[in-house]
C-alpha cells in the first residue's frame, strides 16, 4: 500500500515532542528523518522556541543523531527580526523580555535594546525565557501601559520535557496580559503565518507536510499556510485534543511517531451510522454517545480507533464520547 509520505517533496518538523524530549531523541525519530533524507526530501526544523540560537538547535540535533545544519533550522526569533524590520524604523528602542538569543536577533534587525520603561521603548518583544523574573515582566507592563507595541514570538501554553509537561511561553505572555488592556499586536510563531511562511520560502518545497504534536500550534499553523499536516502522539496533544479540534486544527493524518510517515494513511469511512478505520468501529448509542469496538490492545489499534472516533465527532453524529476516553490506555 502507498506510504503516507509519498507525493511530498518536503517535511517540516516541530522539535519538542516530535524529534526529542529534553536531552533525548524520541524513538524512531532519527531513523525516520534519515529515511527522508535518503529519499531526497527537503527537511526543515521549525521551532517556536526563541530561547536558543539556530546554531545551538542544529548542534543539539546533530548530537542526537539527526542530519541537521544551521540553515535547516527556522526559529521564531528569526521571524521576529523580520517582523521588526517591517514594523519599526531602524534604531527604534525595544525592551526584550526573552533570552540573549532573542535580544541578538532584535539588534540584528537594527533595533536598540533597552532595559526598562524609562527608556521609552517603542515596542516590547517577548519570548520564552526560563530565567524570566517578575521585575522584568513589570518593566514590560509599564512599557505597554505607556503605548509601546507588543510583539510576541509564540504563545505555546506548555512544553514537553523528559519528566513531563511544563509551562511554556504562553504562560509568561498571559502574566503580562493580565496587567494590560489589549492583546499583542503580532505573534510570529505557530500557528500564525510568519514562521511557517519563512520555512516554506527557505525550503523551496512545493508540496511539504508539517509533522507536529500540538493541535494548537503545529496543526493549526499548517492550516494557516495551506499545507498538509501529520500529527504524532509522542508529545503534548492527545486523543481528546484530536477529537475536539476545530476545523482549522484537524490533521491530514495521524501516527504514533515519525516512522509512521512510512505507513499507509489511515482512512475512516462512515456507512449506516457507523464509522470504521482499520479494525476499529465507532457507533452512536441511544443517548448520543460514541461507542468503540475493536482491537484496543495495541497502539496501532488505538490509533485506528482515535481516527474513527475523531471522524465521527467531527461530523456531529455524536454528542460526546464519555465512556470512550478510558479505552485509550496507550495514547495520551
Amino acid at each position: 500500500m502507498t506510504e503516507f509520505i509519498e507525493g511530498y517533496d518536503g517535511a517540516f518538523f516541530d522539535l519538542d515532542g516530535v524529534l526529542y524530549r529534553g536531552p533525548e531523541a524520541i524513538p524512531g525519530a532519527v531513523e525516520g528523518v534519515g529515511r527522508l533524507h535518503e529519499r531526497g526530501l527537503r527537511t526543515m526544523y521549525v521551532t517556536n522556541n526563541a530561547a536558543r540560537s539556530t546554531r545551538t538547535v542544529s548542534d543539539h540535533l546533530s548530537r542526537l543523531g539527526f542530519d541537521a545544519s544551521e540553515p535547516d533550522v527556522v526559529s521564531s526569533a528569526q521571524a521576529m527580526g523580520a517582523l521588526l524590520r517591517e514594523r519599526l524604523p531602524q534604531g527604534s528602542r525595544v525592551l526584550v523580555l526573552g533570552t540573549d538569543n532573542l535580544a541578538d536577533h532584535v539588534r540584528e534587525a537594527g533595533m536598540v535594546t533597552v532595559d526598562g520603561f524609562r527608556a521609552e521603548p517603542a515596542a516590547v518583544v517577548q519570548g520564552y525565557d526560563p530565567a524570566m523574573t517578575w521585575p522584568r515582566l513589570d518593566q514590560g507592563a509599564f512599557s505597554l501601559q505607556r503605548g509601546a507595541q507588543w510583539f510576541v514570538t509564540n504563545t505555546d501554553s506548555t512544553r514537553p520535557e523528559r519528566d513531563g509537561i511544563v509551562p511554556g511561553a504562553g504562560t509568561q505572555v498571559a502574566s503580562l496580559r493580565a496587567a494590560v488592556d489589549h492583546d499583542p499586536q503580532a505573534v510570529v510563531g505557530k500557528p500564525h503565518r510568519p514562521l511557517m511562511a519563512e520555512a516554506i520560502r527557505r525550503s523551496g518545497a512545493q508540496n511539504p507536510v508539517f509533522v507536529g504534536d500540538r493541535i494548537d500550534t503545529d496543526i493549526m499553523g499548517a492550516h494557516a499556510v495551506g499545507i498538509d499536516s501529520f500529527m504524532v502522539f509522542t508529545g503534548a496533544s492527545g486523543v481528546r485534543d484530536l477529537c475536539f479540534a476545530p476545523s482549522n486544527g484537524r490533521p491530514t493524518a495521524i501516527g504514533w511517531n515519525v516512522l509512521s510517515l512510512f505507513e499507509p494513511r489511515r482512512v475512516a469511512t462512515t456507512a449506516d451510522g457507523v464509522t470504521r478505520c482499520g479494525g476499529a468501529t465507532v457507533s452512536v448509542d441511544a443517548g448520543g454517545q460514541a461507542r468503540i469496538e475493536g482491537d484496543m490492545a495495541s497502539t496501532e489499534g488505538q490509533l485506528d480507533a482515535a481516527w474513527a472516533l475523531a471522524t465521527l465527532l467531527w461530523s456531529g453524529a455524536a454528542r460526546g464520547a464519555d465512556d470512550a476516553w478510558a479505552e485509550f490506555t496507550l495514547l495520551p
